[in-house]
């Protein structure tokens, strides 16, 4: 797998000097029983890095102590991880772990994270378990990759390494004296911990807040004294818990001996040993450490970001020299002289500008479709005719339709990709927004199964049920679905690297994204040369007239005359914007009893349990009880009375729905 930037050595002698990745991980990584990354949160190149760290680690640990295959993976069936668990325990708990502690999670978030590794709950109900415990905040998606990483290695468990935000809060309002004693209490920091920090660490503090160069200012002559009574030991509350959580877990679960750690938290607080470092080293030198000894045995990585497209573009004429870089990190890091960190990772920055409303975006759509999802495994309830109406309509064949069979009643979309672009025989195809699997499957009978299909889409609902369907049709081999926002796909799937799709379909996910550019950007990143895209999307004709509301679907549109420039600046040729069904009305009755409303069929799903018993989500038909008469819609009868006074305008005056073609070059 190609890193997403570039490692380089901040330690005297050698300052920025390159590292190539098998050196970084051969020469200073494998010899280190603790890592600190310091991160920019939510940064797809640093979850990679983060990744390629953990499984390393857990490769060296598998080297030098095998794993005890007794020990039932998280991917067993259910049965089997359900048998004698108290035993599968007591024998994993002999076993050497890499023990990734995260500050995402707190410590009383440890449940979940348990759960998780016990098979109770999945990805998605990890994701959905912490937003409703709701206290830390952290966007967890870009971190899936590294989650289930951890969730498929036996030799790595996660855990919560911060103490609660509510205690920072307390801090702030309360005071020190009640806060220590109430944290220590609970056993997120020691008994011993009085929260006090040196003066150097106070500069580097005072110096993030402020944007004072400290490396002009060594002692801090100019700094101010505003944020030491709160603010700081806010700061420090925080390295003291990690660091605290980094002891008990050496002194209770290292039973071997052959632990090894890798802690991530934010790059302030570990950059020049100050905070978490600094707090791990105290109960060193107490003797309380046995994985840590000396500041030399542990690998401290800070992370940096830098504009995008001149880190590692190829262009050699907009690459920084080796120069350049290196006085990027003196300005960052002050030079060797000030023993920042050992590593440092250079990355350039996501071209994605996340703003309220683009959170807002994904979240609701995320949450409406997950809603979708659930329910999506009650197949046959619902109108089925009106599927195979709407699916002919928009010119799917009857083969396609079918090879579908019952799913057809899942299907979601604006148009049909596969008209505009011709999928071969063994071609691997990646699939945006996939939603419920429809077209996904339709591209899996143009592949066979010496391609390949992937599915991303951000509902994890929806993902597991596809993922389910592929299973139960026996297509799993080549069929893939993977949660993911599409602007930045992030995966844990080593065969997901530039490069890699000879085609690439959408249908409707352009529509509901909050970036298209990144989404364009993706696009061509992932295609092979040559590779094609054909997305289905819906777009504003001109504009919005102002003071009417909106449903977020159309606010969420790009204009027409957008698509073109995006695409030539993302890089595509032979683009054509096809209109040739562009109509947003276009469905002909085939049966009076068909209800041919498009915005209500269009997430439609059915009613009947095909889950066998062996299934954590079956139910039998007998507990369904009216569920069947109360599907979950997007389109549902609440959103249509509040959009009521839309119906006096004409949606085709308004709107246009349009394939996008174009060719990587």
């Amino acid at each position: 797998m190609t890193l997403r930037g570039r490692l380089f050595r901040l330690s005297p002698q050698v300052f920025g000097k390159e590292l190539s990745l098998n050196d970084f991980l051969d020469n200073y990584l494998a010899p280190k029983k603790m890592v600190i990354l310091g991160e920019y949160h939510g940064a797809a190149p640093i979850v990679q890095l983060q990744t390629m760290i953990q499984e390393q680690m857990a490769k060296c640990l598998e080297q030098t102590y095998p794993l005890d295959q007794s020990v039932l993976s998280a991917s067993d069936s259910y049965k089997e991880r359900m048998y004698d668990r108290r035993e599968q325990q007591q024998q994993q708990q002999l076993q050497p772990k890499v023990r990734v502690i995260l500050e995402h999670f707190s410590m009383d978030m440890q449940g979940i994270l348990n759960q998780y590794h016990s098979g109770i709950i999945d990805t998605n109900g990890l994701l959905k378990a912490y937003r409703e415990i709701g206290t830390e905040g952290h966007n967890l998606i870009p971190y899936i990759p590294a989650l289930e990483s951890a969730l498929h290695n036996h030799h790595i468990r996660l855990y919560g390494g911060f103490i609660p935000r509510t205690y920072a809060r307390m801090l702030m309002k309360e005071g020190l004296e009640k806060t220590i004693q109430e944290a220590s209490t609970s056993g997120f920091i020691s008994k011993e911990e009085a929260l006090n920090g040196t003066n150097e660490h106070y500069n580097y503090f005072e110096s993030l807040l402020t944007g004072r160069n400290m490396h002009l200012d060594p002692l801090g002559t100019n700094a101010t004294d505003r944020f030491r009574e709160k603010m700081f030991p806010a700061q420090i509350i925080k390295d003291a818990s990690m660091a605290w959580c980094v002891k008990n877990l050496d002194d209770i679960l290292n039973v071997s001996g052959y632990d090894r750690m890798l802690l991530v938290c934010g790059v302030g607080h570990m950059l020049y040993s100050h905070g978490v470092p600094e707090r791990i080293l105290q109960h060193a030198k107490k003797n309380e450490m046995g994985i840590v000894k000396a500041k030399e045995d542990i690998l401290r990585i800070a992370c940096f970001p830098v504009t995008e497209g001149t880190l590692m573009n190829g262009d050699d004429d907009k690459n920084m020299t080796l120069e350049e870089i290196t006085a990027i990190l003196k300005d960052a890091y002050g030079g060797a002289e000030y023993d920042a960190a050992d590593v440092c990772f250079l990355y350039e920055e996501d071209s994605l500008e996340e703003d309220d409303d683009d959170e807002q975006i994904r979240n609701e759509t995320q949450t409406a479709y997950d809603k979708v999802g659930h329910t999506a495994h009650l197949l046959e309830a619902g109108n089925l005719n009106k599927a195979h109406v709407i699916m002919r309509s928009l010119h799917y064949t009857q083969e396609e339709i079918d090879h579908v069979g019952l799913d057809a009643v899942n299907y979601q979309g604006v148009g049909c990709p596969h008209r505009h672009v011709n999928i071969q025989e063994g071609d691997s195809v990646l699939d945006l927004g996939s939603g419920l699997g429809v077209d996904s499957l339709i591209a899996t009978k143009a592949v066979g199964p010496t391609g390949r299909v992937v599915g991303i889409d951000i509902s994890g609902e929806c993902v597991h049920h596809a993922n389910r369907r592929a299973r139960e049709r026996g297509v799993d081999g080549f069929l893939q679905f993977f949660q993911s926002p599409i602007e930045r796909i992030h995966v844990n799937d080593e065969k997901i690297v530039d490069g890699t799709f000879d085609v690439i379909i959408s249908n409707g996910a352009f529509c509901l994204l909050p970036n298209k550019m990144s989404g364009f950007e993706e696009c061509l990143r992932l295609l092979k040369r040559d590779g094609k895209i054909a997305l289905c999307t819906t777009v504003i004709k001109d504009r919005l007239e102002d003071g009417v509301e909106w449903p977020l679907c159309m606010r969420t549109f790009a204009k027409m005359n957008e698509i073109l420039p995006m695409l030539e600046k993302a890089g595509f040729v032979d683009i054509e914007i096809d209109l040739s069904d562009s109509l947003m009305e276009v469905y002909e009755e085939e049966d009076e009893t068909t209800d041919l409303d498009y915005a209500d069929v269009k997430t439609s799903n059915t009613d009947e349990i095909i889950d066998t018993e062996d299934s954590p989500h079956y139910r039998s038909k007998e507990s369904l009880g009216d569920e069947n008469q109360s599907r979950f819609k997007v389109h549902n009868e609440e959103g249509q009375k509040q959009f009521q006074h839309l119906e006096n305008f004409d949606m085709n005056q308004l709107c246009a729905r349009i394939v996008i073609k174009a060719r990587k070059p």
